[in-house]
């Protein structure tokens, strides 16, 4: 019996794959104690091997969206599924720091690129032209449930079994159940370029291509509202258990709390991919912006252990809108610039996710060594993601689409 896949029953299988895979690339917390342990490597040299991870993902990026491009999600998954299995039962075998770079740090990372956002986001592009927001929202949701899954799971496997024995485990369920899976349900969604050229014949050369996306003033303008976003973001992420220690909480309260927001913005991806789909991105993304910024201000004026309740306004509001902007930014990259060239336009956009991400990291812990505090680096979080808005209405105003437009016949 042929199986014939419907648009929901693709999004849901996709939010299986992509949890398990984003799942397994944040547990890294949970092995990276297990290894100190084991080998007493300094933690410096252990926590290189993530941003190591990180790296190879913003590099490959780029490569992955090129690859679907040519050759489809359903490939790309595949080979990536091959990467993980290899990666995994590589890892599971090391016993020099340099061997779990290589395995785990460049093999893996590329399983978990190509098994990872850009893949997914290419997939239900070309099944959903209506809905397309929300859709995105429910796939994005299954890292954050496969975040709060795993990493227990993975807790209580390393306990039992040790850290060598969960990677292997590991290795088989993506060889026994993930990669099948794959196989035999992805396929070119009504809406990708390859299915409407081989039935309408269509005109390759009429839509966009990485070259001329790549002139436009709206990819350009998303680029920097993802490098804002993700600077902004990612200033509070990495600072936010410091600074609540600092102000006098304890440390396993801390990370209890914000452990919570994993779950808090898997319903916010869900929830604002319903509101981008009803109202405008645009207002859909400044709202999440503001709910994002009142986190950041209850995180700000929080300075004594009695003001608990304004953690749990931080949790709240940051945790919905941490995650779900990354719905609202593939929504508008796949409304602009679906077709031939899609997959590596959106591998090139994601790029600024990497970029933002690591100088957000990096400036909020300069700017607190340079003023003894977090205001200031907090205060740069919230103008980065003013910027971000800024930056998506401006994409949004007409004269910036109308010299896009022209800009697209002159290149066909």
């Amino acid at each position: 019996m042929r199986f014939s896949p419907t648009p929901w029953l693709i999004a849901g299988i996709a939010f299986g794959v992509l949890g398990f895979s984003r799942g397994l690339h944040t547990s890294f917390g949970v092995f990276n104690v297990a290894l100190l342990d084991t080998f007493g490597w300094s933690r410096g040299a252990t926590a290189g091997i993530f941003s190591v991870v990180l790296t190879v993902d913003a590099l490959l990026s780029p490569v992955a969206g090129y690859l679907l491009d040519r050759y489809g999600t359903k490939k790309i998954c595949i080979a990536g599924c091959a990467a993980m299995v290899a990666g995994l039962f590589l890892s599971s075998r090391v016993g020099a720091l340099w061997q779990l770079y290589l395995c785990f740090g460049l093999v893996l990372a590329a399983g978990f690129t190509f098994t990872g956002m850009v893949p997914h986001i290419f997939l239900i592009s070309e099944w959903f032209s209506s809905n397309r927001a929300s859709a995105i929202g429910i796939v994005y949701a299954g890292s954050g449930v496969g975040i709060m899954l795993l990493a227990p799971l993975s807790e209580w496997l390393i306990s039992n079994y040790g850290w060598s024995r969960t990677l292997e485990i590991y290795a088989a369920v993506v060889l026994i159940a993930m990669l099948p899976v794959v196989w035999f349900t992805y396929a070119h969604g009504p809406h990708g370029h390859q299915p409407r050229q081989q039935a309408h014949k269509v005109d390759d050369a009429k839509q966009w291509s990485a070259k001329l996306a790549l002139q436009s003033l709206q990819f350009w303008l998303l680029f920097i509202a993802r490098i804002g976003a993700a600077a902004g973001t990612t200033v509070i992420v990495t600072h936010q258990v410091a600074h609540v220690v600092d102000v006098g909480f304890s440390k396993l309260l801390s990370a209890s709390i914000f452990g919570f927001a994993g779950i808090t913005s898997s319903f916010g991806r869900v929830i604002f991919g319903f509101i981008a789909d009803r109202l405008s991105k645009q207002a859909a993304y400044t709202i999440n912006i503001a709910m994002t910024v009142v986190g950041v201000g209850a995180l700000m004026i929080l300075s004594d252990p009695s003001q608990l309740w304004l953690l749990y306004v931080y949790v709240i509001f940051f945790g919905i809108g941490f995650g779900s902007r990354a719905v609202i930014f593939s929504a508008l990259t796949a409304d602009i610039f679906s077709g031939k060239g899609f997959g590596s336009i959106l591998g090139y956009s994601t790029v600024a996710v990497g970029v933002g991400g690591a100088l957000g990291s990096y400036f909020g812990g300069v700017f607190h060594d340079w003023t003894g505090s977090y205001t200031l680096s907090f205060t740069l979080s919230t103008l980065l993601l003013a910027l971000s808005d800024i930056c998506i209405w401006l994409a949004s105003v007409p004269q910036v689409a109308d010299y896009d437009k022209r800009l697209w016949q002159r290149g066909n």
